[in-house]
């Protein structure tokens, strides 16, 4: 298995979960250049021209939470996994893809508008449903963790990977207030030695 990464990416999500897994894998670690993503080179990697890139032997696999679905399955079982019969299944499914989704995706618009990236340039009233977007899934998440400490089957699983990043890119990089059960939520995550390890790659 060979994971591309960029620090501090989505590329985090897969990262984070080969480390707690403990699975063998090949780290191909690049540093953010816009021109070579764009490149022949690196097309030929990602047609994309994005990381996270997944090569499973010849099979390439894409978007960080597809990715951590295909792990999950193809080199499982692994209690990170919620199976159909458990009942927060519906929960575990939710919170893997709304992090990305419904959070990620608004948060790399707010990043880009905040840096001054041309491509990324919005009207201030796209910024402000951006923002709106963001805080209506930090209330639910907030209102979700109300009775719980994981996201799905009292244990941490792949939707905490998922909604972790998701609250490293508001918290840490985007500099997002996140309301306090949210905020105690992410600050047990980061304790993870998984979570450590991935995150100290440079």
């Amino acid at each position: 298995m060979i994971l591309f990464h960029t620090p501090n990416s989505r590329s985090l999500r897969p990262l984070w979960l080969l480390e707690e897994m403990g699975l063998e894998f090949e780290l191909k670690t690049i540093g953010y250049d816009a021109e070579y993503f764009a490149s022949d080179a690196y097309r030929e990697i990602n047609p994309m021209g994005k990381v996270p890139a997944f090569y499973d032997d010849d099979h390439l696999v894409l978007e960080s939470t597809v990715i951590l679905e295909y792990i999950l399955a193809k080199h499982g079982p692994s209690p990170l996994s919620v199976a159909p019969e458990e009942g927060d299944f519906g929960h575990y499914l939710t919170w893997l893809h709304m992090a990305e989704s419904g959070l990620s995706h608004y948060l790399a618009v707010y990043l880009g508008q905040m840096m001054g990236i041309d491509k990324y340039a919005v009207s201030e009233g796209f910024e402000a449903y951006v923002k709106f977007q963001a805080e209506k899934a930090f209330e639910m998440l907030n209102d979700h963790l109300s009775a719980r400490s994981f996201i799905a089957a009292e244990r941490f699983s792949a939707a905490d990977i998922s909604v972790g990043y998701s609250l490293f890119l508001a918290n840490a990089i985007c500099r997002l207030p996140v309301p306090d059960r949210v905020q105690a939520y992410f600050e047990r995550l980061q304790d993870r030695p998984a979570w450590k390890k991935a995150v100290s790659v440079k």
